[in-house]
């Protein structure tokens, strides 16, 4: 801002006349200004804030079907309202990812539709069972039971190479294929044993050769890197938490150019940065919350984070977070429930 000037005597007057003809200069400058950078962050927040992001909840305190808001949340991303989805068959929702029905976005393993969804599909980690849920209702469409004697107990769901999603079972540290064509889970392929333990997320390189497994039950945990689709141990990216009594790392998502692989890891309220090159930690970003799953949009730029117990103990949010800075630059609350899993994001 102008600083007041100290007048004299012969140029009171003068003074005076270009003191009045500046400030006006300046706040007809300053308002042209602001106006645009509320128009260019508008833009941006509009940009930023497309579509809808749909959550896999689980209520407080409740495993049984049914029980608490058990089921999904629908959180509009313009308005910042969310809707809680009931549904009453499902018993501690985990995974969600979008049926075949939905067209979805290249380069986002199915996690970003380019149409809002009818129904999606519910994977339940108390009774391994998948649900096709209709989304305005909560009603199951279908039923999709585990394979027989399967140690089955869903943490996430995502698009593989082959087309087909991939359930990561936090009971016996495999991954399970559920075809999208015939509505059935197959045997348990890859992960177990020495490669991993309990398994919340799986991701993929770009050129579908690798397999990134989060073993989420090691202390500290690690993410066991395999060969795809035969799970050959390649190495283990490890320490990229912190020890700690609770479960470690979470779910992953791989940025739509493939060159980043970012991590949650839930235990110490953070988001990892791995470099898919050389499969290095690169940054460890504090995000304010117990982070458990990530979606990003099909340009890369934006990405979604669900948090659980914020801002209070039994509620959760959105975390709004730009990839160029690796910052948070909004919060979108009220989501009725402490635990909230997978999340995908349907921008049409």
């Amino acid at each position: 801002m102008t600083k007041p000037l100290k007048s004299k005597r012969a140029w009171v007057v003068a003074l005076a006349a270009l003191l009045a003809l500046s400030l006006l200069l300046v706040v007809l400058g300053c308002g042209e200004e602001e106006t645009g950078t509320t128009a260019a962050t508008a833009a941006k927040t509009t940009a930023a804030g497309k579509g809808k992001i749909y959550v896999a909840v689980t209520g407080e305190g409740e495993l049984e079907a049914g029980g608490g808001n058990m089921g999904l949340a629908v959180v509009d991303l313009a308005t910042k309202e969310v809707k809680m989805v009931n549904a009453p068959d499902a018993a501690a929702p985990h995974g969600v990812m979008f049926t075949t029905d939905t067209a979805t976005a290249p380069n986002t393993r199915g996690r970003t539709a380019t149409e809002q969804p009818k129904d999606v599909y519910l994977a339940n980690a108390q009774d391994g069972v998948i649900h096709v849920i209709d989304v305005e209702s909560g009603q199951t469409l279908e039923t999709i039971p585990p394979p027989d004697n399967a140690k089955l107990a869903p943490c996430g769901m995502q698009e593989g190479p082959d087309g087909k999603i991939w359930i990561s079972s936090m009971l016996d540290g495999k991954v399970y294929p559920l075809d999208p064509k015939t509505n059935k889970v197959g045997e348990a392929g890859p992960g177990g044993g020495d490669v991993t333990s309990s398994i919340c997320g799986i991701s993929w390189s770009k050129d579908g050769k690798y397999a990134y497994l989060n073993n989420m039950s090691a202390n500290p945990g690690y993410i066991a890197k395999v060969t795809w689709p035969d799970g050959k141990l390649v190495s283990k990216i490890e320490n990229i938490t912190k020890p700690s009594p609770e479960l470690t790392v979470h779910q992953s998502e791989v940025t739509p150019d493939g060159k980043y692989l970012y991590v949650t890891g839930g235990a110490d309220d953070t988001l990892i940065k791995i470099d898919m090159e050389t499969d290095q930690v690169v940054k460890k970003i504090p995000i304010g919350g117990e982070t458990h799953s990530i979606v990003f949009t099909p340009d890369g730029k934006t990405a979604y984070i669900a948090v659980r117990h914020q801002p209070t103990e039994n509620e959760s949010s959105i975390f709004v977070y730009d990839v160029e800075k690796d910052q948070v630059t909004d919060r979108i609350p009220g989501i009725k429930a402490p635990l909230i899993c997978g999340i995908v994001l349907a921008e049409g």
